[in-house]
């Protein structure tokens, strides 16, 4: 009967043994703070905004130019003919497309040149993140910054039950 005790207790141990081994072990970093705290992140930083006052100071001539041009219209506008008004009607239109171009393909460029800036910082924190991940046996890290999920291993893809709950079919 004793042996039945310690067996039934040896196995009970080696069971939450197995079970505290299979559980899940979960990580979290704030990602951002990261990101800030990186040594290259200055640099990075100084060289968009010169990026942004070089983009900047092209926009505020562009802006520059409309006024003067709006300025001249309006100063010989009394003794201007029908033709010429609506020629400079249509030149001052013409420059304002011109500018909005300008400040959209602006805002794109800078939105590029600071994805260029970050992206090899991103991806060292990513590698360093996927590592520490590995080494140490994580199952999932969370981004407490934004609650992405950051690394995973060994998880369940619950994307078809949540397809299923939402009437989606997939092919």
């Amino acid at each position: 009967m004793k042996q039945y005790i310690i067996a039934a207790a040896l196995a009970v141990c080696s069971l939450s043994q197995a079970s505290a081994q299979q559980a899940p072990k979960l990580g979290h970093i704030d990602r951002q703070k990261l990101m800030l705290s990186l040594p290259e992140r200055p640099d990075a930083e100084k060289r968009m905004q010169d990026f942004a006052k070089t983009l900047d100071e092209r926009l505020k001539a562009m802006g520059a130019e409309y006024e003067a041009k709006v300025t001249a219209a309006q100063a010989r506008a009394e003794a201007m003919t029908q033709t010429e008004k609506e020629v400079a009607v249509r030149e001052i239109q013409e420059l304002e497309t011109r500018i909005k171009a300008a400040q959209e393909k602006a805002q794109e460029d800078l939105a590029k040149q600071e994805e260029e800036l970050l992206r090899p910082m991103v991806e060292k924190s990513n590698a360093a993140i996927n590592e520490v991940a590995s080494t140490n046996n994580f199952t999932y890290i969370f981004d407490t910054s934004t609650g992405f999920v950051l690394y995973f291993d060994k998880g369940e893809d619950i994307m078809p039950l949540v397809k299923a709950k939402l009437g989606i079919t997939t092919p």
